[in-house]
Parts: C-alpha cells; sequence; structure tokens
C-alpha cells in the first residue's frame, strides 16, 4: 500500500495531539533553572527551563504570571503546566500553570560568589579605572568574527570615525574553549601595544551563552591590561563580571563603539567653532592694537617727544623738592625729640641735684645711706657735695618720719 504523504502543518498538529492526550505531559511537574527570562508588554513570559540535561522552552501567559512569584534568570523553580507542540514553528514547550520559587540557581550563585570575592579585591574600584584616550590611532576588538556584534561595532566605528584602524582578534564567545580564548586575546593587544582601546565583547544571549564573561581567567586579563577596555556584552539588561572588572561598561556592543571613538563630523563642527571664535579674538585684538597705535600716534608727546623728557625733568625736580623738605621736617622734628630727652635726663643727673645745696650720705662701708634708720650714734659718715666731699660722726638721731 502506498504511504500518504502528508503536509508539514497537518504533521505538527498530528505531533501536537499525541502531546496533548498524553496523560503524563498534560499535568507534569518540572525543576530547573530559569534562563533568558523576557516578559513581554502583554504580560506574558518566556524563558527556557534548563538543568545540566536538558532545556525547554517555557510559556507563562498574564493570568499565570500575575500570580507567580519575581522571576528572573538563575532562579530555580518548580513548574506545573501542560507540553504542546507551537506549531507556528514546530517548537515544543512547556505551558507554565503554576510556578513555584525553589531558590537561586547554580549559576546565578557562582556568578554572585565571584562578584563578591573580586570586589573584596578591590577590581571594581573606581579609582583604578582606566580613562579611554580623547582619540585613539587604533582599537582593539575581541569578539566572534561570525556575529552580529562585529557588524555592529565596524558600522558604528566607521561611520563616526571613518579612517580609525581596527584590529579583530577573532574568538569564540561562548563554550568550553572561550574564556582562554579571550583572555589570550586581551594578553595579545598588550604584548603588541599598537592599540589604545580593546572593546571586549558579544551580543545578547542566556547566561549560560553569556558564561565566559563570568569566568575568572577573563576577569584577570582585564584587570590586568595596560590598555582601556571597554566590556560590551548581551543587551543593556545583561550584566557580567567582564562588566565589573572592566575601565568601561557599554550597554550594547553598537554603544560601545559610539563611546571608543569620537564623531569625525562633530570633531570638525568643533574645529570650525574653534577656528572661528580664534579669528574673532585676533581681529578684535588687532583692532585694540590698532587704535592704541592711533592714539599713541595722536598724542601730544608723539609728536613733540622733547616735551614728555622736559615734563619729566620737571616731574623729578618737583620729587626731589619735596623729598629735601620732608627729610628737614624729619630731622628737625628729631633734633627738638632728642633735645627734649636730654633735659629730662640731666634731671635726673645727682650732681645737678647737689650743686642746688643738696648733700649725699655714704656709710663707713661706702654704701649711701637713704635714712636714720641705716645709722647709728656714734658712726662715722661722709658727706658728699657737689665740689667735694667732708668726714663726719653721728652725734644723735632725732625722730623717724613714717
Amino acid at each position: 500500500m502506498k504511504q500518504r504523504v502528508m503536509s508539514v502543518g497537518k504533521l505538527t498538529k498530528y505531533i501536537k495531539t499525541i502531546f496533548e492526550n498524553d496523560p503524563i505531559l498534560r499535568n507534569v511537574l518540572v525543576e530547573g533553572e530559569i534562563s533568558n527570562f523576557k516578559l513581554h508588554s502583554s504580560g506574558h513570559a518566556y524563558f527556557s527551563l534548563k538543568d545540566g540535561e536538558g532545556r525547554i522552552q517555557c510559556v507563562m501567559f498574564r493570568n499565570v504570571a500575575v500570580q507567580a512569584p519575581d522571576l528572573k534568570d538563575g532562579d530555580q523553580v518548580i513548574l506545573r503546566g501542560s507540553v504542546s507542540v507551537y506549531e507556528k514553528n514546530g517548537q515544543y514547550q512547556l505551558y507554565v500553570q503554576q510556578c513555584e520559587k525553589k531558590g537561586l540557581g547554580d549559576l546565578y550563585v557562582e556568578f554572585e560568589k565571584m562578584k563578591t570575592a573580586l570586589d573584596a579585591l578591590g577590581w571594581f574600584d573606581r579609582d583604578r579605572k582606566k580613562d579611554l584616550p580623547y582619540l585613539p590611532h587604533s582599537i582593539g576588538i575581541v569578539t566572534s568574527p561570525t556575529g552580529a556584534a562585529i557588524r555592529d561595532m565596524i558600522t558604528v566605528i566607521t561611520r563616526r570615525f571613518p579612517n580609525m584602524e581596527i584590529q579583530l582578534y577573532p574568538v569564540s564567545v561562548q563554550g568550553d574553549r572561550a574564556p582562554g580564548e579571550i583572555s589570550q586575546a586581551i594578553d595579545f593587544f598588550n604584548d603588541q601595544k599598537e592599540v589604545e582601546v580593546i572593546i571586549v565583547g558579544r551580543g545578547g544571549g542566556s547566561i549560560e551563552e553569556l558564561w565566559a564573561f563570568n569566568e575568572r581567567i577573563v576577569a584577570e586579563s582585564i584587570h590586568r591590561s595596560r590598555i582601556p577596555v571597554i566590556s560590551a556584552v548581551g543587551h543593556e539588561t545583561d550584566f557580567t563580571i567582564s562588566d565589573f572588572v572592566a575601565d568601561l561598561r557599554a550597554p550594547t556592543p553598537s554603544a560601545a563603539g559610539e563611546l571608543a571613538v569620537p564623531s569625525m563630523e562633530e570633531q570638525k563642527q568643533r574645529l570650525h567653532q574653534f577656528k572661528k571664535r580664534l579669528t574673532t579674538d585676533a581681529i578684535a585684538k588687532l583692532k585694540y592694537q590698532k587704535d592704541r597705535i592711533h592714539r599713541l600716534k595722536n598724542s601730544y608727546y608723539f609728536g613733540k617727544p622733547e616735551m614728555f623728557y622736559v615734563q619729566n625733568i620737571q616731574r623729578l625736580d618737583v620729587l626731589q623738592s619735596q623729598l629735601t623738605d620732608r627729610f628737614h621736617e624729619y630731622l628737625t622734628k628729631e633734633t627738638n625729640r632728642i633735645g627734649a630727652l636730654e633735659l629730662k635726663l640731666k634731671g635726673y643727673d645727682p650732681q645737678s641735684i647737689l650743686r642746688r645745696g643738696y648733700a649725699a650720705v655714704k656709710n663707713q662701708e661706702g654704701d649711701f645711706v637713704t635714712g636714720p634708720q641705716d645709722l647709728n650714734v656714734g658712726d662715722p659718715v661722709e658727706l658728699v657735695f657737689a665740689s667735694g666731699s667732708a668726714t663726719a660722726k653721728i652725734i644723735g638721731k632725732g625722730s623717724e618720719k613714717s
């Protein structure tokens, strides 16, 4: 009997019927780790559920998603649902009816552990970040040679700066070989010293597809790089260890091209504005100097320079006369002050006092006597006058004044 030929659509419907009639697949409990989680604007959620042995695409419609816990990549969950076939692409998937979060997935735990360890070492510190050169002469790119990321970066860079030199080091961006190749590429550019900026990145993907950029060997190469590194891994919502260690994170590979080089058109405009401002300043300064020369040329002294000399000679004479007068005034003032001090000092001269009829008394030790309390009856004393001295003896003492 001749076998009937089926269309693709009919075959897909047949397979879907088998899935939906299977009692196990109509109500299945499955445990795994969420990956590549996307919440659509409609409220429906789309993601992969995986473990070490396989992966299945999942759909969670809005009425289920609003009752489910907040989900993200790396969450370990237990899902209840039915398995069916999406006829449009012939892909079987799990239609989630109930979701229970079990805990963080192994990859997410490993990511957080690595992030905490490197942060403690200071690898994420802002003060160790290197500044990008304003206009690099050459850019090194570490990515897959066949992905959309390299096309996007080259397109953006050449559009912004057409003559920019680009050096590509082709690497695997996922899989077991990827971390070592990425690390080797970064070290290569540092050894060659031919580029001034390195862009490391790839397009979007699930957490396991981006995992190469979470490996420590890649982080170490970025950390020790003497050349500034831009990390451009995945989409804006994707974060990897490379993003934290790099000198600058770009949300997408295209954005990395924007950050790496300035726009030539913008530079031309800036140069034009600078040239215009420089010309305006030069014209203004030239006019100022011309006006100054004109004023000097028409000035009185420019026509008769000898008058400038005469005027200054006269001014010098006036200053000299003022200096002489000030000096004499100062000298007279100081002479009078010194004379007054001299008269005051003479008033305190003992000889001057003695000349007015007073006498000073010394005891037998030669010390001046200040009062009768310093003397006893019978003590010999010396009377000192202005013109000489005489010897006397104390024959009596009167009452002492208090």
